[in-house]
């Protein structure tokens, strides 16, 4: 979907967008890959421009990964506040999922925030870890599959800290205001 409208969009306009994702989720071999290479390739570059390189002049770059993750996590804070703290006007929905939304649910502060600190970590002892010899030959013998699998894994067991407050407040309910869903017809 994310390619057809990259191309609609340079066929429409004569310009060149951006691929935002690049298969994170099949294709990333480390965290530092999934993070730096393919997950949301244009804010990386602007943490990275805005965060890491200053930081990293005055410090080390695990500090600096550190602290580009600490302001991704506050962004996502300041998003969370921004869709789902304030009271809104209760949604008309046609589909199941979005009708059995708790209204009530108010998002735990801090979940987006412990998210993104945690992957910093899981970036931070990756590059530790990566210049042990026993890691380096470890990882060098495992099948592709399995390396993308525990790639994963470092993420996705802690993901409900990310996605919940968008989710249980219906921000994917608003998005099918705008774009459509492929939904199951009963």
């Amino acid at each position: 979907f994310g390619s057809a409208t990259a191309l609609t969009i340079e066929v429409m306009t004569g310009y060149r967008a951006v691929e935002s994702m690049r298969n994170p989720v099949m294709e990333a071999t480390s965290p530092s890959d999934f993070w730096g290479r393919r997950w949301n390739v244009a804010v990386h570059g602007v943490l990275k421009r805005g965060v890491f390189q200053p930081v990293r002049r005055f410090s080390s770059s695990f500090v600096a990964a550190l602290m580009a993750f600490i302001a991704s996590g506050l962004f996502h804070e300041y998003l969370v506040h921004l869709t789902v703290m304030y009271n809104k006007e209760p949604r008309v929905a046609d589909d199941n999922v979005c009708n059995a939304l708790n209204t009530d649910y108010k998002p735990q502060l801090g979940s987006n925030m412990a998210f993104f600190a945690w992957n910093g970590v899981i970036m931070v002892t990756e590059k530790l870890l990566g210049r042990n010899r026993v890691m380096q030959s470890f990882g060098s013998t495992l099948p592709r599959f399995m390396v993308v699998f525990l790639t994963i894994m470092t993420a996705l067991p802690l993901a409900h800290w990310f996605g919940n407050p968008y989710i249980k407040q219906g921000l994917l309910c608003d998005f099918q205001e705008g774009y459509f869903f492929v939904t199951k017809i009963v």
